[in-house]
């Protein structure tokens, strides 16, 4: 069992379940998305860095309106390793949502920008081997159940953003080692636009969970 600060955890309880860990890790975004779509600076032409980088800002700022003053802890832009005698970082994945003092006790998430409209649909290819691929390598959160991906919509389109990278991760299904196909994943609280998929992490026996949530940047 995990410790999080009860005061704005889904539930409040005193102690939580990794489940229940995710489940306000995306209550938050969805809260935060909000106040990131309000700033003049963030539009579709937006890097994946800055906007990354607002929201990180805004998800500190939410759990700050929660009255949360324990984990999650957010970092950005962190460094993850395959082994623990690795002296050098593998990557550095987007976000990580620590809850604990133990290294490994962190949910990551990496961030796309995405579109279904040319000349930027070539987004979606990298989404499948830049972002899922890390995961399934184990660039990124090595060992772990879940893992996520945050695809920021920069056509509005986001039923024809899903179909496109559906295709790419058919396509490429062999690479990421998929296992189970794209469904709907309703099982985290009222977090909307997101799914799932699962595969093989290389060197594991389990099945990694990545779900995939979609934030539609203005």
């Amino acid at each position: 069992m995990l410790p999080l600060d009860d005061s704005g955890a889904v539930g409040q309880p005193s102690f939580i379940q990794r489940y229940d860990i995710i489940a306000t890790v995306l209550d938050i975004i969805q809260a935060a998305w909000i106040k990131v779509c309000q700033k003049p600076e963030i539009n579709t032409q937006s890097d994946e860095d800055t906007i990354a980088g607002a929201l990180h800002n805004e998800m500190w700022a939410e759990k700050q309106r929660r009255g949360i003053h324990g984990p999650p802890r957010i970092e950005n832009e962190a460094a993850t390793r395959r082994s623990d005698k690795s002296l050098k970082p593998d990557g550095f994945i987007d976000f990580k949502m620590v809850y604990s003092w133990n290294i490994e006790d962190y949910f990551g998430l990496e961030c796309k920008r995405i579109s279904s409209t040319k000349p930027d649909r070539d987004l979606a290819t990298k989404y499948v081997l830049e972002g899922v691929k890390r995961f399934v390598v184990g660039t990124y959160s090595i060992g772990h159940d879940y893992a996520a991906m945050l695809g920021f919509v920069i056509d509005s389109k986001v039923t024809e953003c899903i179909d496109l990278i559906c295709d790419r991760l058919n396509k490429y299904k062999n690479e990421i080692s998929l296992k189970e196909d794209w469904v709907d994943e309703p099982g985290f609280g009222t977090t909307q636009n997101i799914y799932r998929t699962r595969h093989i992490q290389d060197g594991q026996n389990d099945l990694m969970t990545i779900l995939h949530l979609f934030l539609v940047v203005n």
